[in-house]
């Protein structure tokens, strides 16, 4: 687990999928500098595509723009956590949830949701290199 001690990046982003890509690439630099391959990083980026997604179940689309999705990156020696939320108090669809689920178990190390608040945490540790 990420101690008290380790530095937090946030950002707030408009809930609309063009948005995605700020996250996306925000925790792509934040994993390479914790040390990930371009392996570990192309997982961690299509865990944070379908991390969005997941937030933007039921909230996007319409002339609302008034939604926001809040993250917080938690690094620490080799280590990166999103916490992610939407302002919108919107339960997540089962459908969405699923397709999270299937999709990014195998390319992160750990994640947490919750289903009726649109929150979640996912957890990404770079390998450690044993040469």
């Amino acid at each position: 687990m990420i101690d008290a001690n380790t530095d937090e990046v946030l950002l707030r982003v408009p809930a609309r999928s063009e948005y995605g890509r700020i996250v996306r690439v925000g925790a792509a630099a934040l994993g390479l500098w914790q040390g990930m391959s371009f392996a570990e990083i192309d997982d961690l980026r299509l865990a944070i595509d379908e991390a969005i997604i997941l937030l933007l179940d039921g909230i996007e689309g319409g002339e609302d723009t008034e939604h926001e999705i809040h993250v917080v990156f938690r690094i620490d020696e080799g280590a990166l956590e999103l916490h992610a939320e939407r302002s919108s108090e919107e339960a997540l669809g089962d459908a969405a949830v699923h397709r999270f689920d299937a999709i990014t178990s195998g390319l992160i190390d750990d994640y947490d949701l919750d289903l009726d608040r649109g929150w979640l945490r996912l957890r990404k540790v770079a390998e450690v290199d044993e040469d």
